[in-house]
């Protein structure tokens, strides 16, 4: 309708324009051709970062048909423009000439046409498809989404791991008495267990830093609506200045004098659309650099959850090492208690045999006392067998002699297992010193514990140096990981030492042994000489 209406008004009037107002009419359309090329360049990046979503391509169609729309719409608001400029040109010298009004004014009734009802309805419609574009929350719905996930996803990696701390804390507790070692083993499981509960913390932090990330993407799409809006005005203030324009026209066509007048009134009314049209231009500026913003902070909020999916898959291997490293530290301190007890249980049968062999000597030297007054009886009683019981005599005390060495030689082993005795106290000494070297690496890694976490403190404030922390963890993992060979081998030999230590306590009884069963057939022997005699 508005092109056949500009049709008939461009075979009615002449073909004169003036020059200042096609150049800038010129303009005005190839500085609209392009914000129209960058908006439709921007919906189709947006487009293609969420393809994935159907909602959103919707989004798409409907925007780019509006932006056609309106584009078409200016195309005609500015030929609409040009035609009422050619005509008022047309006008002002036909007015000078004429003498009466109702002939002038029922030429420009006919002549001029206002514009149509479908017209206006045509450019109010846009307008408010326009002001609707993105008033929908697509984006702040699946960041709210995106959110609740992310939450459910802290709170169940929080659960799981305040249950495996409380299971372990009740099998650490429920399990037989460690030595010092397992002590010192067990406060630097729960060192791990508090680096892992900071590094938990630091992930809870993040996730919250992101949700108010998108808020603040929620309240930039609030201000783009709004923006909208308010351009969806400026165009509605722009055709009142045109339906203006037309009322200008027809009281131009009431009379001749007031010609001055009106175009003074045309050129205020101009200029009141240059103005609004740089406005709305600045506008639009405004929404360009809104929507970059958006991309920036929506691509902000895109690495802050790679990082975030980074952190969780460090914390999930960090968890599996720890708990095989716990799993393992528990079988080797049940190991070193049960060889513990083994070798206190074989040091105490140890001594007890001792002592036996002790009271079996002293024994042996009363029954040689008792044996040496009963000679003397029978010496001063059986003073005819003295020269037949000489040879005898001599006998038994060769057999005493031996008996002697046998007795100085058990003396010297007895000596000899007690320095083996001394020796393994001071082993044990060596490894109690060992241990507390130990205790000072602890202490000295406690310090480099404190260190970090006052790193993580100062890596709080600032995402970027979150990769930083990131690695500190998996060094201190690795550094872990060495001093926890370095104990395993530390252990190993411990056991193969005491394993020797067992070995030769074992042929140090077995020669006890088997020198006892001589001393006793020799004793056994001696005594059926005695009754026999």
């Amino acid at each position: 309708m508005p092109v056949v209406d500009m049709e008939r008004t461009e075979s009615k009037t002449s073909d004169f324009i003036s020059p200042n107002s096609s150049k800038w009419l010129t303009e005005n359309l190839h500085e609209m051709d392009k914000s129209v090329k960058r908006m439709l360049k921007l919906i189709e990046e947006d487009g293609d970062s969420l393809t994935e979503r159907v909602q959103v391509s919707q989004r798409k169609l409907e925007l780019i048909a509006n932006v056609g729309e309106f584009h078409q719409m200016y195309q005609l608001l500015a030929e609409r423009y040009d035609h009422l400029t050619k005509e008022l040109c047309n006008s002002i010298p036909s007015l000078l000439q004429v003498q009466g009004l109702g002939n002038s004014q029922s030429s420009f009734d006919q002549d001029f046409p206002l514009l149509t009802p479908d017209v206006k309805q045509g450019v109010r419609k846009s307008g408010n498809k326009i002001v609707g574009l993105n008033t929908s929350p697509s984006s702040g719905g699946v960041g709210s989404d995106l959110s609740l996930k992310e939450g459910n996803e802290s709170s169940s990696l929080s659960s799981t791991s305040d249950s495996e701390s409380e299971s372990f804390n009740s099998s650490f507790n429920s399990g037989p008495p460690m030595n010092i070692d397992s002590q010192v083993l067990q406060h630097k499981v729960f060192e791990l267990e508090t680096e892992l509960l900071t590094v938990k913390d630091e992930l809870r932090t993040r996730e919250a830093e992101l949700e108010l990330e998108k808020r603040r993407v929620l309240e930039l799409q609030k201000q783009i609506a709004e923006l909208e809006t308010h351009v969806s005005d400026t165009d509605n203030k722009v055709v009142m200045l045109v339906e203006e324009l037309e009322v200008t026209k027809e009281r131009l066509k009431g009379s001749a004098e007031g010609a001055n007048q009106l175009q003074g009134q045309l050129e205020v009314a101009q200029e009141a659309i240059v103005m609004l049209e740089a406005q709305l231009d600045s506008e639009r500026r405004y929404v360009f650099e809104l929507q970059k913003s958006i991309e920036r902070y929506t691509a902000d909020i895109s690495d802050r959850d790679h990082e975030v999916r980074e952190l969780k898959l460090a914390v999930y291997d960090a968890q599996e090492k720890y708990s095989l490293e716990k799993a393992k530290m528990q079988s080797d301190i049940l190991c070193m208690s049960k060889e513990q007890a083994y070798l206190s249980t074989r040091v105490k049968e140890l001594e007890v045999k001792g002592k036996e062999l002790e009271d079996r000597i002293l024994l042996s030297e009363a029954e040689k006392l008792e044996m040496k007054r009963l000679h003397d009886a029978q010496e001063m009683t059986l003073q005819d067998e003295i020269n037949r019981q000489k040879a005898e005599l001599a006998d038994r005390r060769e057999h005493v002699e031996v008996l002697n060495k046998d007795f100085d030689r058990l003396k010297l082993d007895y000596d000899m297992l007690m320095a083996e005795k001394d020796g393994f106290s001071a082993k044990v000494q060596m490894l109690l010193a060992n241990m507390s070297c130990q205790d000072n690496q602890i202490q000295e890694m406690e310090r480099h514990l404190h260190q970090l976490n006052r790193r993580h403190e100062e890596l709080a404030a600032g995402s970027e140096n979150a990769q930083k922390l990131v690695d500190d963890l998996k060094l201190r993992v690795e550094e872990l990981e060495d001093e926890v060979d370095r104990q395993n081998v530390l252990i190993a030999d411990r056991a193969e030492e005491k394993r020797e230590v067992i070995r030769q306590l074992c042929l140090s009884v077995d020669f006890y042994r088997s020198e006892y069963q001589v001393l006793r057939e020799f004793v056994n022997h001696k005594g059926h000489l005695v009754i026999a005699s």
